[in-house]
């Protein structure tokens, strides 16, 4: 009876350390770009759903304000939900409409098993796409 060779058996256990190391990273990056995506889509909507109540229902500026307290008082641990960062959310929404974020979904879909030749394609894809400023930060940054 033939005993394994230790070097044969290393290179094998190495290989396999391996793939589950690879793995392990995939799945990190996986993760952390699904949190990613599922917060820009929940700024997203946040600020789309602020957009379409003040304008359905004439709500004015201190809406925002008054949006911002209600949230705070029901969610004191979540923090994000300052007067500002909902105004942002609303320069957000404004600024990519639904197909474009509709585009990001399908990009983010496609890229859930990522190879050289899907990055690519997607990247290739996502650049064709008109990603615009709105006119004030046009306007600052022609002056700096």
């Amino acid at each position: 009876m033939n005993k394994p060779d230790r070097n044969t058996e290393r290179k094998e256990f190495d290989k396999y350390i391996h793939a589950i190391s690879v793995e392990i990273q995939q799945a990190q990056i996986k993760l952390v770009s699904a949190a990613n995506i599922q917060m820009l889509l929940h700024y997203w909507k946040v600020g789309h759903f602020i957009l379409f109540n003040q304008k359905k229902l004439g709500w004015g500026s201190k809406f925002i304000q008054q949006t911002s307290e209600a949230l705070r008082k029901l969610h004191p641990e979540k923090k994000g939900y300052s007067p500002r960062n909902l105004k942002y959310m609303c320069q957000f929404a404004r600024l990519y409409p639904t197909g474009i974020v509709e585009e990001l979904i399908r990009a983010d879909e496609e890229l859930e098993s990522p190879t050289l030749e899907k990055v690519l394609s997607v990247t290739d894809t996502l650049n064709k796409i008109r990603f615009g400023q709105e006119a004030p930060a046009q306007i600052q940054s022609a002056n700096n």
